[in-house]
């Protein structure tokens, strides 16, 4: 019977040493936790706390340092590691078709951003964008850095409004990617040399 009790123990004992899993700790408190950098060979060192600088070909899965504990699960803190967010805009009573300078607010240090689902509208009984010599344009939305924060810029700059009481509302969708998440590589730049038709030569530097 002492017997069967210590084979119990131990296997008791076995089943809890190995529920957890540790790389660089004694008391890892999840199935697998890793604290630390992870080195590759002897050339290669990937840290798992920077997700915009590791090189490809490798997949980290980590918990976010200042990532929170609820009901025994690790959560990123929403407002800041969401992935992807949308946010709507509504800018009414813009004068005329210019908007030069829009401050979003957003940090720049902690999303990209993209816009969507652009909408100009003109207010009652303006006639909107208009011209008498046949000309053509097109409205130009930029979206850009200034300081420390996004700014948006939008308007029809080859063409005029009816007049100077004229107002707009434009309506747009701010995407923000989480730098967490997302790395940007940089303009890539191709000239065609007058075709309608091309080819990379390689492939973008960075993926």
């Amino acid at each position: 019977m002492i017997k069967k009790l210590l084979l119990i123990s131990i296997f008791s004992t076995a089943a809890q040493t190995y529920a957890q899993v540790g790389i660089g700790t004694t008391a890892p408190t999840e199935k697998l936790e890793i604290v630390g950098s992870t080195s590759i060979g002897t050339s290669v060192t990937i840290d798992p706390t920077n997700y915009v600088n590791n090189p490809s070909g490798f997949t980290i899965v980590g918990t976010d340092p200042q990532s929170a504990t609820v009901n025994g699960q690790v959560v990123a803190l929403e407002t800041l590691y969401t992935p992807v967010t949308i946010q709507p805009y509504n800018i009414t009573n813009v004068y005329r078709d210019d908007l030069n300078d829009l401050n979003l607010n957003i940090p720049t240090d902690k999303y990209f951003i993209t816009i969507a689902n652009f909408e100009a509208i003109p207010s009652l009984g303006n006639k909107g964008i208009y011209t008498s010599n046949d000309n053509k344009g097109h409205f130009i939305f930029d979206a850009f850095q200034s300081g420390t924060t996004w700014h948006v810029k939008i308007g029809y700059p080859t063409l005029n409004t009816e007049n100077t009481t004229d107002k707009y509302t434009y309506k747009f969708d701010v995407i923000l990617y989480s730098k967490r998440f997302f790395k940007n590589l940089g303009e890539v730049t191709y000239n065609l040399n007058g075709s309608n038709t091309g080819s990379a030569g390689t492939a973008p530097i960075g993926i």
